[in-house]
């Protein structure tokens, strides 16, 4: 039903009809989503929201500034979540408007405009900020990205988009990859989506070479901080995790500079995978999200010669391809 159609059926409908319609509307509505909308229905209710002309109006930066630095303050300190004096309880549901408006007014600064870097790293620091909720509550919600209506990886590639249009430097290099490889996540993203989306905006080969270079120190620092700890220490397991997505950024870039080869050989030295043949996978899907066939099918064959027995799902895809690299050959 469209809008119009909506008003034309209100407009006719008597109080009693009008009544039960919002009645069961609101129950098709789930808890958090009731919290979202329980305070502008009493706004509404109540006459406090009374439809007017818009108009755009600049926004005072110093103001906004202040604004969001409270607000991820109160954020961390989860003040929107448990019960505290310092945000009231009606105000805590409204958080996912209020990032959602914060975005939207650092998005309209231009480059020329003189707070433009100060808005980038607000921008960067709201990211880190929802991403950081996807793992431990600092909201209602177990999906805050969903909740603020962004899918992580477009948001991800605004910050960066963002970032790097005041110049790209080795400070916001190491920023956004760590960033990339080591962040919370919400349900419907993956690590190696955010690492395709910043290496797809290096637009020049220093550009990538610089990520190539902080990712091999990256890698050889976070190596060393595994020393001490035991097999299976917590900290020992997340660093690995993430030595093994640089490892992969790596492979990636490597392909972009022409360099593969390179990148092959540092991926497989530097996994820290126990098993060769998970190790062997994950290089195998990067490469197909790249659509490397050719480099997919020399990756998996190194694979053949160092003894790693692949899962079955690989042997049907490198025969479907091996096929289809001869029929596109002959």
């Amino acid at each position: 039903m469209k809008v119009q159609e909506l008003r034309q059926l209100l407009s006719s409908a008597d109080r009693v009809c009008l009544e039960k319609a919002i009645l069961e509307c609101y129950k098709l509505l789930k808890k958090d989503q009731k919290e979202d909308f329980d305070p502008f229905l009493t706004d509404i209710l109540t006459g406090k929201m009374i439809e007017k002309k818009k108009v755009e109006k600049e926004v005072n930066f110093s103001d906004l500034e202040q604004e969001i630095e409270t607000f991820i303050e109160n954020a961390y300190a989860q003040n929107y979540y448990a019960p505290n004096r310092v945000v009231p309880k009606s105000q805590r549901p409204k958080w996912r408007f209020m990032v959602k408006n914060f975005i939207k007014e650092l998005d309209k600064i231009p480059l020329e405009n003189e707070n433009y870097e100060k808005a980038a790293k607000l921008l960067f620091d709201l990211y880190r900020l929802i991403c950081y909720a996807c793992n431990y509550y600092l909201f209602s919600t177990d999906d805050p990205f969903r909740s603020i209506g962004w899918d992580q990886t477009q948001l991800f590639a605004l910050v960066v988009q963002k970032t790097f249009a005041a110049g790209c430097t080795r400070e916001k290099m190491v920023q956004l990859l760590v960033s990339a490889v080591d962040s919370g996540l919400s349900r419907e993203s993956l690590h190696i989506e955010q690492e395709m989306v910043l290496i797809s905006q290096l637009n020049t080969a220093d550009a990538q070479r610089m990520a190539l270079e902080e990712l091999e120190k990256l890698v050889k620092d976070k190596k060393k901080d595994l020393k001490g700890l035991t097999k299976y220490d917590n900290k020992r397991f997340h660093l690995e995790t993430v030595i093994n997505e640089m490892c992969g950024a790596v492979l990636t870039i490597t392909v972009y500079l022409q360099e593969a080869d390179k990148g092959i050989a540092f991926y497989f030295e530097n996994s820290m995978e126990r098993d060769k043949e998970i190790a062997l996978y994950c290089a195998l899907y990067r490469l197909d999200m790249m659509e490397e066939d050719d480099l997919w099918l020399k990756v998996y064959e190194m694979g053949i010669k160092q003894k790693i027995q692949p899962r079955d799902s690989l042997v049907r895809a490198y025969e479907y391809r091996k096929k289809a690299s001869g029929l596109t050959r002959g």
